[in-house]
């Protein structure tokens, strides 16, 4: 076969073409297989159904013909027996058509149609499936003809119909099955025809079964302008007698609208209007009205509306609660009006009655008044100034409890509260935690008034002794001075006169308040002359001291040395019972939180003078029994003293102070929402800076530095020390599996749930870094030596050589028990003092008094308050501690009055641990401690996925 001539023929001549084609295809002697085909039409859908056969056998299953499924963009294995045309056939099957295999046959969507017919009209065999009578390919196309039918200018109307070109034969197009597609066909007088490729072809499918097209609004707009100017100049479109095309104009619209209001139905109303090149139309309704018509000099000009547009506009107001109730009107009220006037401030609102808007009210709308009170309670007058009248406040509180914006004034118009500033304001008043009187006055507590006056601008003229007392809390350096006792004239130092005098000035106001003094400055001096002038001026009723069991009896040596004129009670040990007819008799009772505990009973029945609270932070956990019980004791006054009022959380201060005066800080849902929440997990300076200035004037806090000039200089050491290569070995080992534990851990329960396994996991690795034996006999056998053990017995062999003396402190009595045995074995004299220690007093004494004696052992928490051990010079943190405010005031055992020699601080920290780590979150609650009890604004923060990614690390 020459490929040349074949295709001239085919050029000149496609009708004879088609025909030789079909010629070869049926080719005898073509050695390739057939199929046939059997066509069916699936009515509603107008899905084309198709049988395949080899000769008598239905097929389903093309494997046999390496057809598969999974292999569709093969062309058929190379020893498949099919035709070519047929074995692609196929797989356009398995690819567009579905198979139903109850029926046998593949169902072909409507708009696949097309496609297929122009493959099937290639083959030999196909028959139509009810009759068995061959499918006729018709070898010309039919042409689709539309007729416009004018019915109005902003209206299309098309009927369309078919024509065959070559026997110029027309069809309705009610009687022609149309398949639609890029390659259209249609079906009629039981032959298959392709739809001539026209403007018109892609919208035959369009057209409803009858061939009618009526396209109104934007589709009739698109047709006008896009499709219209092509079709007028076709042939196969037919336009009516003397149609002229439409002139179509498009313009940006302008937004017009008219404000009023309906009083007595309390309606805002608003007319809504779009212009178009100066016509003037209400806001569209339907689709329709996609086209303006305009009729000028028999000339039809159409403009086109923006719809889009206008829908914003319409969306806009919708939202902004607008409903519409016409062509142009549409109708808000209640609080969604108020918001539309407040928000935009439209042209003609100034005319309006109800609906006009007057201002705002906020804080700046506030008068304060503080009226009669007692004692103990104070009244205030708060309303809102509006013009010429006063709105009580209650009435704005009520608005707001109701979710209410505004305030309306009858007559005038209305007035935009500003919520969440008033919000913010009733928060604030919510740690009040007052209550409203009868008429409507907030009661409080006095001590909220510095709080209350930085909050508003309060009227005092019927309080002045409150205002005095608030322009001296400003600054406590402007407290009144109060006379010494004088046996302690020529004792107490400037700053400590300052302390008596602020306990005073507290005393006269009905305050109580925290002395947080640093570590030796000398609390228990300022508060026993506090008790020795009260009771000089009041006479006799005792008082409370609740102590450590380590500092009862220091309390006591304090009191018979500086004030003997106090009859001092040491309410302590198993004896003590003998003692309950003198507790009425003694001007001051001195006994432990734990005794406290057992006779609670007994000591909250008494009636006393004053109750103090020496290391507060005993009551720290306010959920822990002493913390509770200690707030049923019956006192005129109460004070706490603690050098670490604040060691690991802002919980511990809201429990001393909701021991000092209930209801300072709220209740601890509310300070932990307002202030612990902020500052400890979102680290927000703002809130600690606002917490500061509520405590300041009720915590007063000297560092050494600041007061003491005549102490000696400190100085701190970190000292880093390597392990040993076992000891590094088995720290890595345990390391790894700690890891994994806890962060399994953390997976399974959370952050929160898994403190326990956290501090587990660091103690072990701890205890490695100060010596393996720590973690118990089976390590003890393995005999791994300990860096820090080595550079300890370094570090104190090399001070002892020099005549000084050393203070060690560990949290591990483990770990002292390993420094005891090296310290007899070297022939080194000590002392020794932990929880279990008895006489804790004669071993203090012993140590202070005895020079031949240069070291004393320490646990860290039996020894880190209470003791006075300015015998040493020296002091060796062998362990660092998670509070570096604990680790200051074992420091402070040394460094404190009394001492006169250059005061050194080791602190000896594992190379490349977790002890080196321990360090930066030290800081971290140093910082907090720091920003809260001084103007610093530095912050503190939990333990956090980060914390633990850094410490396992």
């Amino acid at each position: 076969m020459m490929p040349g001539p074949m295709k001239s023929r085919h050029s000149e001549h496609p009708k004879l073409f088609d025909k030789l084609s079909k010629a070869i295809d049926r080719n005898p002697d073509d050695t390739f297989l057939h199929l046939g085909y059997r066509l069916g039409f699936q009515p509603k859908s107008r899905s084309l159904l198709l049988w395949v056969f080899q000769g008598k056998k239905l097929i389903t299953r093309f494997e046999q013909f390496g057809i598969h499924a999974l292999g569709l963009h093969r062309q058929g294995l190379p020893n498949s027996e099919l035709d070519p045309e047929h074995r692609r056939f196929a797989q356009h099957l398995l690819r567009f058509a579905g198979l139903n295999a109850s029926e046998g046959y593949f169902s072909i969507p409507n708009r696949h149609v097309g496609f297929f017919l122009s493959k099937l009209s290639r083959f030999a065999q196909v028959e139509f499936s009810e009759t068995g009578q061959a499918v006729r390919f018709s070898d010309h196309p039919l042409l689709p003809i539309a007729q416009l039918e004018e019915k109005s200018p902003t209206e299309i109307h098309l009927v369309a119909r078919f024509q065959d070109l070559e026997t110029e034969r027309q069809f309705d197009f009610s009687n022609v099955v149309v398949f639609p597609g890029r390659r259209a066909w249609a079906f009629v007088d039981k032959t298959f025809f392709q739809v001539k490729q026209t403007v018109l072809t892609s919208l035959l499918e369009d057209f409803d079964p009858q061939g009618n097209l009526v396209l109104t609004g934007q589709e009739a707009a698109d047709f006008i302008q896009d499709y219209l100017p092509q079709l007028s100049r076709k042939p196969e479109v037919v336009l009516p007698e003397g149609f002229t095309l439409p002139e179509v104009l498009q313009a940006p619209p302008q937004v017009e609208y008219e404000i009023s209001e309906d009083a007595g139905a309390e309606k805002l109303i608003l007319h809504i209007y779009f212009s178009y090149l100066g016509h003037r139309v209400p806001p569209y309704q339907s689709d329709a009205d996609a086209l303006i018509p305009l009729e000028k000099e028999g000339k039809t000009t159409l403009i086109r509306r923006d719809l889009a547009f206008e829908e914003d506009i319409l969306k806009q107001y919708r939202e902004q609660g607008f409903r519409r109730v016409g062509p142009a009107r549409f109708e808000s009220g209640g609080a969604p009006a108020m918001d539309f006037i407040s928000g935009n401030q439209p042209q003609g609102a100034q005319s309006l009655q109800r609906f006009k808007l007057l201002g705002e009210l906020g804080t700046a709308q506030v008068r304060a008044k503080a009226l009669g009170g007692g004692m103990d309670w104070l009244d205030l007058d708060l309303q809102f100034e509006v013009g010429e009248s006063m709105i009580p406040y209650e009435t704005i509180q009520g608005l707001l409890a109701r979710g209410e914006k505004y305030l309306q004034v009858p007559g005038q118009g209305f007035i935009r509260l500003r919520v969440e500033e008033l919000k913010d304001l009733e928060d604030k008043f919510s740690e009040l935690e007052g209550s409203f009187t009868d008429n409507g006055r907030l009661r409080i507590a006095p001590f909220h008034a510095l709080y209350l006056n930085e909050t508003l601008k309060v009227d005092w003229s019927f309080r002045n002794e409150i205002e005095e007392m608030l322009n001296t809390l400003k600054e406590t350096r402007q407290i009144p001075t109060q006379e010494l006792p004088a046996e302690l004239t020529s004792i107490l130092r400037e700053y400590q006169h300052h302390g008596f005098n602020w306990m005073h000035f507290l005393h006269r106001h009905r305050f109580n308040g925290i002395l947080a003094d640093d570590m030796g400055l000398g609390k228990t001096i300022q508060a026993l002359a506090y008790l020795q002038d009260l009771k000089d001026r009041q006479g006799f009723k005792p008082s409370l001291v609740l102590a450590p069991t380590s500092v009862v009896f220091n309390w006591a040596a304090e009191a018979e040395k500086f004030t003997p004129r106090l009859k001092a009670l040491v309410f302590t040990g198993p004896l003590r019972k003998k003692l309950i007819p003198e507790l009425k008799q003694a001007d001051l009772v001195l006994t432990s939180y734990a005794i406290f505990r057992r006779d609670v009973e007994l000591l909250t029945a008494q009636s006393w003078r004053t109750v103090v609270l020496d290391e507060a932070q005993n009551i720290k956990n306010y959920r822990s029994k002493t913390a509770l019980l200690v707030k049923g004791l019956q006192t005129e006054q109460r004070w706490a003293l603690t050098g670490t009022p604040l060691e690991n959380r802002l919980s511990e201060l809201w429990s001393i102070f909701d021991f000092l005066m209930p209801g300072f800080l709220g209740n601890y849902p509310h300070f932990k929402r307002k202030y612990q929440q902020p500052i400890e997990a979102e680290q927000s300076s703002v809130h600690l800076e606002r917490l500061r200035r509520r405590i300041y004037p009720f915590v007063l806090r000297r560092l050494k530095s600041e007061v003491a000039n005549e102490l000696p200089p400190k100085t701190e050491v970190t000292q880093y020390c390597e392990m040993t290569h076992d000891q590094q070995k088995l720290y890595h080992e345990m390391l790894a599996t700690c890891r994994q534990q806890v962060f399994a851990e953390v997976e399974r329960r959370g952050l929160e749930r898994s403190h326990l396994s956290i501090l587990t996991a660091l103690l072990r690795l701890r205890q490695i870094c100060c010596h393996p034996e720590l973690l118990g006999p089976s390590f003890q056998k393995k005999e791994v030596s300990s860096g820090k053990m080595e550079a300890f017995q370094d570090l104190v062999e090399e001070v002892l050589s020099e005549g000084h003396r050393v203070l060690v402190f560990s949290q591990f009595v483990e770990m002292l028990t390993l420094l005891r045995t090296w310290l007899e074995k070297e022939k080194i004299a000590y002392e020794y003092l932990d929880g279990r220690t008895r006489k804790r007093e004669e071993r203090i004494k012993r140590f202070n008094s005895s020079p031949d004696i240069p070291i004393f052992l320490v646990s860290l928490r039996a020894g880190g308050t209470g003791l006075n051990l300015t015998g040493a010079d020296y002091v060796i943190h062998f362990d660092p501690w998670w509070n570096p405010a604990v680790q200051d005031q074992a420091t402070d055992r040394v460094h404190r009055i009394g001492q006169t020699k250059h005061v050194f601080s080791y602190k000896l920290i594992t190379k490349d641990t977790v002890e080196e780590k321990i360090l930066m979150l030290q800081e971290r609650k140093r910082e907090l401690a720091k920003g809260l009890l001084s103007s610093d604004s530095a912050l503190g923060k939990k333990l956090t996925r980060e914390d633990l990614e850094y410490l396992f690390s």
